[in-house]
């Protein structure tokens, strides 16, 4: 009786996750799947952010066989044995849930770090390891005492990792560069891990203009690494796209052994863009990469790659050699928008495409692609379509960018400077974080566009070299206008440090609020500061709200960082302050 009433108990729960599953995707609300991983049985488990829910499907994606609400918004996964590692981010805070994989039920929640991300298991699968993008930390926790044992800092943004095949060395990438903008060489590095001591030990730095560093992966023989990364071409003015004059996409090599950048493989091709370059995998024959602006993945010979790579003579210019993967790649168009992440096993790819909640199959060996729609009934508002449009390359000559592309994570920034041209040529700024753009006008640093609406189609025309359909710019519009500051990673408990309250002192006295004023803190003026100004009018007061995330700093980022606006050049200081104290308004500034 009691086994009977057990299973009755069982089919109830199932009946009701696959209920819950299909009543939440019968409102036609959209998933925004954020990642997918496979079990050993070949069940596909996704993560929908649009929903705070896992969604556990049959192998061909056929079918719901189990659905999980979770609390927060869902930005990772893994799957080992009967328990599901989540890693979640709202509200900045940063967790990773263990779940059982059965029926979804929370074992533990463990706090890591602001914007955790990239859930990865040790090699023994006794640790995981958590990427806390906006802490820009890495956590290692113990799964037996369930509890964070250590922690390392990288340099900015950490995205994704892996681990060398002796387990020795984890390798990290920064998503940004952390450097200042106004000097001939910026890039985005990955940094090396010690395992025995867990300490940051090496920074790799990438091609030059590397940004957006999304995925790693590893060969099969350990040799080298691949990352995936835009290329930014901003030592020249944005006059073209022919040719990825302005943005290109590219993996990086890092070898191993030697811990050092090897070179860099364009996945562009001369007259045409593979724009939104995301995640990356490989195995002994393959290299796989989704493009999630011209919604492709590129299914690579890798071994052929690896032969030409190596004897290529002068690999400081094959990031700039268009051709190089002629005949040994394939570009597979997919159903749906957006693919990002994605799982590779056995020679067939899952990939689940983010705008448009379409689970593609791929066959990697005669390219054939089949795809199940998860949410036939999908509505999108404004909002959702001004997100597409504007991480979408189809709306950009020849494909080679999309807004993400200047203005990756979220409409932020990409930590160069750019030469626009707005003032002749020869003048770069540093590129602007778009939120709060459109509460803030004038727009751009120099303030030559009135107000954001302008700027955004001037972007499309000038920048894509597109003529964007006035309903479309206005969802681009709506889209820029949701966007919501994160949370500084230097709060405690959400509320200013002590430190920070002592800043703000600090701030008030120097008279920053005159500038700094408001809700934005931003005057919406002009102000002329400094000697070096090219405009009688001046620069546009910047709002301060998540200038924590927004390095380098002033008009051409010559300030790697928020103490070097202060202490080195002094940006409204025109006395003497403390060492002390320019520590203190530093803290307060980055806390907003």
């Amino acid at each position: 009786m009691k086994n009977i009433l057990t299973t009755l108990k069982n089919i109830c729960i199932a009946a009701f996750c696959c209920s819950t599953m299909l009543s939440a995707t019968s409102d036609g609300h959209p998933l925004f799947t954020t990642d997918i991983t496979t079990n050993d049985t070949g069940e596909i488990i996704l993560t929908q952010k649009g929903l705070k829910r896992i969604d556990v499907l049959s192998p061909d994606g056929q079918s719901v066989l189990r659905s999980f609400p979770i609390k927060e918004t869902p930005t990772g996964i893994i799957t080992h044995q009967d328990k599901l590692y989540v890693t979640t981010f709202e509200n900045g805070i940063g967790k990773v849930s263990v779940l059982s994989a059965a029926n979804g039920a929370v074992e533990t929640t463990i706090t890591t770090g602001s914007g955790a991300c990239y859930p990865l298991l040790s090699p023994d699968k006794s640790k995981l390891y958590v990427c806390n993008q906006f802490a820009t930390t890495v956590s290692e926790i113990d799964l037996n005492k369930k509890e964070v044992i250590r922690s390392v800092k990288v340099l900015r943004e950490p995205k994704s990792a892996v681990f060398s095949k002796d387990g020795k060395f984890l390798f990290v990438t920064n998503y940004l560069p952390a450097q200042r903008a106004d000097v001939d060489y910026v890039a985005a590095c990955v940094s090396v891990i010690d395992m025995a001591s867990f300490t940051k030990i090496k920074d790799i730095p990438l091609a030059n203009g590397s940004n957006a560093l999304r995925d790693i992966c590893i060969t099969p023989d350990g040799k080298y690494m691949y990352v995936s990364h835009n290329l930014g071409r901003f030592t020249v003015p944005t006059s073209q796209l022919q040719q990825g004059w302005m943005n290109t996409s590219a993996f990086s090599v890092i070898d191993v052994a030697t811990q050092t950048y090897a070179g860099a493989i364009s996945v562009d091709e001369p007259e045409r863009g593979a724009a939104g370059i995301w995640s990356i995998e490989c195995d002994e024959e393959y290299v796989c990469i989704t493009h999630s602006g011209t919604h492709e993945v590129s299914v690579i010979d890798h071994q052929k790659m690896r032969k030409k790579f190596e004897a290529y003579p002068q690999k400081d210019n094959l990031n700039y050699d268009l051709q190089f993967l002629y005949g040994l790649r394939e570009r597979i168009q997919l159903d749906g928008n957006g693919p990002r992440s994605m799982v590779f096993r056995d020679k067939k790819i899952i990939i689940p495409t983010y705008f448009a909640d379409v689970l593609n199959f791929v066959d990697v060996e005669n390219g054939i692609v089949s795809s199940v729609n998860l949410n036939p009934n999908r509505v999108e508002t404004a909002i959702h379509k001004g997100e597409k449009f504007f991480n979408d390359a189809k709306k950009c000559f020849q494909e080679w960018q999309s807004c993400n592309g200047c203005h990756p994570g979220d409409a932020r920034t990409d930590g160069m400077n750019w030469d626009l041209m707005n003032d002749g040529v020869g003048n770069p700024k540093n590129c602007k974080s778009l939120l709060y753009s459109h509460v803030t006008p004038r727009c751009m640093i120099s303030g030559i566009r009135e107000n954001a609406e302008i700027a955004v189609r001037a972007g499309f025309t000038h920048i894509q070299f597109y003529n964007i359909a006035e309903e479309d710019a206005i969802c681009v519009d709506e889209y820029l206008k949701s966007l919501r500051h994160v949370p500084s990673p230097y709060l405690v408990n959400g509320e200013l440090s002590e430190k920070a309250k002592e800043g703000r002192k600090v701030f008030e006295k120097l008279k920053c609020n005159e500038c700094h004023s408001g809700p934005y803190y931003t005057d919406l003026k002009m102000h002329r500061i400094g000697d070096d100004i090219e405009f009688e009018a001046g620069w546009d007061t910047p709002t301060l709200i998540e200038c924590w995330r927004t390095a380098p700093y002033l008009f051409d980022g010559r300030a790697a960082t928020m103490e070097e606006v202060f202490e080195v050049h002094r940006h409204g200081i025109d006395k003497k302050v403390s060492k002390k104290d320019i520590e203190a308004l530093t803290e307060y500034v980055n806390s907003l």
